[in-house]
């Protein structure tokens, strides 16, 4: 397999990854997003910006990393640390969006009476 083929082949396993974990994700986080939106519009589109990002960011890790091709070079583990970029970069846009809805979510302060007595 020449390098241009194992990259374009590499970069069509991160677009299948990425769609795949979207589309886990997505059913979890749209009753979320509706919850803490208040409206359907609202909750789309923050739906819709979270899985560009959760699609773009795994792609933009993947195709900054460039395989190298060689005698000493295997092209399955070049492939395989492309993938791993892209999985990485998948983690840290999905974290960020955990820890920005995590800051949304309200909380309920535990109702403390100071000094009651009986």
């Amino acid at each position: 397999m020449n390098p241009t083929s194992a990259f374009l082949t590499d970069v069509g396993f991160v677009a299948v990854l990425s769609i795949g974990l979207v589309a886990y994700v997505k059913g979890h986080l749209k009753s979320l997003l509706i919850e803490l939106c208040g409206t359907a519009e609202r909750a789309n589109f923050w739906l819709a910006f979270s899985n560009v990002t959760l699609v773009l960011v795994p792609f933009i890790f993947a195709l900054d990393y460039r395989p190298e091709f060689g005698s000493d070079h295997n092209f399955i583990f070049e492939m395989a640390t492309q993938l791993k970029h892209a999985i990485i970069g998948f983690v840290i846009a999905l974290s960020s969006l955990a820890v920005t809805v995590y800051r949304f979510i309200p909380r309920d302060k535990p109702n403390v009476t100071m000094g009651s007595r009986r």
